[in-house]
């Protein structure tokens, strides 16, 4: 691929793509002054509406439409277009400039920019070092895969933007931000990759291209390792899950005496907390999260160039509240001593994310659990070692599409704990009619893209059929 340059002016830029990032990438060229924008959307049925005030805007519905960007002088190319797609390799050989909306942004704001990728946690982990930040007093802004596309920004100086990066918009980057974050390394995504030594390699990018720091684990290194990737960032900071000193609840006020140390040294460790619930200041002690929040809290440190105490880390953990469909209370029904919480985890697509969601219940739970989404031949022996294990009470309700393929031995093992149905509406009104349940937990451990068109479209069922029940339902969250 060519150099990326560094005006649009009298070019004619090519936008592969017309979602989000698309329209953002076309009114950057816009107010570039670029000679004309040609959009192709091949998902497009030429009925969505042109946004005004972008001049020189064409835009082209369908993939016949896909050779008229050999005609441009650079190619924008949205995430959702595979990385095996045909055209892409096409283009990709023919050393056409190509970019995204990403890699745009951190050609020129990398130096105040820390980048958070990974396969699980890194929106929690963005949001999280956001709201860190900003309780520091830090100007801080977050943006990426999370929401605003990154091409909207034009940030001060005095601003730290906390870039979530999906792996494929870390497959285009050419420049890394100054900070990077790699929260976790799992299969997934090999639909758009190919192979998983491929998605790992795009994540690499995140700090390849001049990132001064990186922040992960040491499983994280060696999956590197194993790539060939030895060549890390002149800072490396591990962050050892076992020795994590992460405050608790509550602990702000005790805390604000110890004026000094770091929440992620050895010598301060005294065990994980592994406490569950949704309220606001408690998600970020879910045991996962706490390896998110000490991720976090490193990439602050190495970005403001000082340590944060744990007062400091024990306030922003207070404050912070859950995100959407990320083990979320939406709603809790029945009467009594008893009550049935239904919790939102739609976004756990892969089995360590199931993992995750199970452990972060309380152990006197019983718990409903349905799975199931899109088949990407994922492995889910982690799901089934877990179940199998006896850690929680579970009854398992496996859906469409590929629910059948989770939990498998423990579904032999446990048949009268398993449930296979016909779809989500069924799912629930299963989990509903289970004695003695105390979450019902929608964690698919896949993608959503099967039977809805994404899933926040899957969540929004999933509490339409809660609502449908009959019988008393208690509140809406």
């Amino acid at each position: 691929m060519a150099e990326l340059p560094t005006d649009l002016r009298g070019l004619t830029v090519g936008i592969w793509g017309f979602g989000l990032e698309g329209i953002s990438m076309a009114r950057t060229a816009a107010a570039a002054h670029a000679a004309s924008i040609v959009v192709v959307d091949e998902a497009g049925d030429g009925t969505s509406g042109v946004p005004d005030g972008i001049v020189d805007l064409e835009v082209l519905n369908g993939q016949e439409h896909l050779g008229r960007l050999r005609e441009c002088d650079v190619v924008f190319v949205s995430p959702g277009v595979p990385w095996r797609h045909p055209f892409f390799e096409e283009l990709r050989r023919s050393g056409k400039k190509i970019s995204n909306a990403a890699d745009w942004y951190m050609a020129r704001n990398g130096s105040q920019t820390i980048g958070v990728t990974g396969t699980k946690g890194k929106s929690t982990t963005a949001s999280f070092l956001g709201h860190l930040l900003s309780r520091l007093g830090i100007r801080a802004v977050v943006a990426g895969n999370i929401g605003t596309p990154l091409s909207d920004l034009v940030p001060g100086e005095d601003v730290v933007v906390v870039a979530e990066l999906s792996s494929q918009q870390c497959a285009l980057l050419t420049t890394s931000p100054a900070v990077a974050v790699i929260t976790n390394l799992y299969e997934d995504h090999l639909d758009w990759h190919g192979d998983v030594g491929a998605y790992y390699l795009a994540k690499s990018n995140v700090f390849r291209n001049g990132a001064h720091s990186l922040v992960c684990t040491r499983d994280v290194v060696g999956v590197l390792e194993r790539l060939g990737v030895t060549s890390l960032p002149p800072e490396l900071r591990v962050v050892d899950p076992a020795d994590v000193s992460w405050p608790t609840v509550g602990d702000r006020v005790a805390g604000a005496s110890e004026a000094t140390g770091r929440v992620t040294g050895a010598s301060e460790a005294t065990g994980r907390v592994t406490g569950a619930s949704e309220a606001t200041g408690r998600v970020m002690t879910y045991q996962h999260n706490v390896l998110n929040g000490a991720l976090a809290v490193a990439a602050a440190e190495l970005m403001i160039n000082r340590e944060i105490t744990r007062a400091e880390v024990a306030e922003a953990v207070e404050s912070f509240g859950a995100l959407p469909h990320r083990l979320q209370t939406v709603r809790t029904t029945g009467s009594g001593a008893r009550p049935t919480r239904w919790i939102d985890d739609t976004l756990a697509t892969t089995g360590e994310s199931v993992v995750a969601a199970l452990s972060a219940m309380r152990p006197e739970d019983n718990v409903a659990l349905i799975v199931g989404g899109m088949d990407r031949h994922l492995d889910y022996q982690q799901v089934d070692a877990y179940l199998c294990s006896g850690a929680r009470r579970v009854e398992l309700i496996q859906a469409p599409s590929n629910g059948v393929l989770i939990g498998r031995t423990y579904a032999n093992e446990h048949p009268t704990k398993t449930h296979v149905v016909a779809s989500l509406e069924d799912a629930v009104h299963t989990a509903a009619a289970l004695p003695d349940i105390d979450v019902v937990l929608l964690s698919p451990g896949a993608a959503s893209y099967d039977l809805f068109k994404n899933y926040k479209a899957k969540a929004a069922a999933y509490c339409g059929f809660i609502d449908g029940l009959a019988g008393p339902v208690g509140t809406r969250n």
